[in-house]
């Protein structure tokens, strides 16, 4: 059987967190109000992909601003 440890918990709670957390912070940087509000409620309810597609869409934004 496969037991998960206290320390694995809160190591994976904290992997968890740290993208969301950044792209909470990306989004409230890069977004007005309306949008903010959109892409924090699917970093919210989505976790790990809502933040994944934040992070992703900012870099990506950014990458393509750079090159124009």
């Amino acid at each position: 059987m496969l037991f998960i440890s206290a320390v694995q918990i809160v190591v994976l709670f904290f992997l968890l967190l740290i993208p969301v957390v950044y792209a909470l912070i990306l989004a409230s940087r890069e977004q007005h109000n309306m949008r903010f509000l959109i892409w924090g409620a699917i970093i919210l309810f989505v976790p790990f992909l809502g933040a994944l597609a934040c992070i992703l869409n900012y870099h990506l934004k950014k990458r393509t601003a750079k090159t124009t």
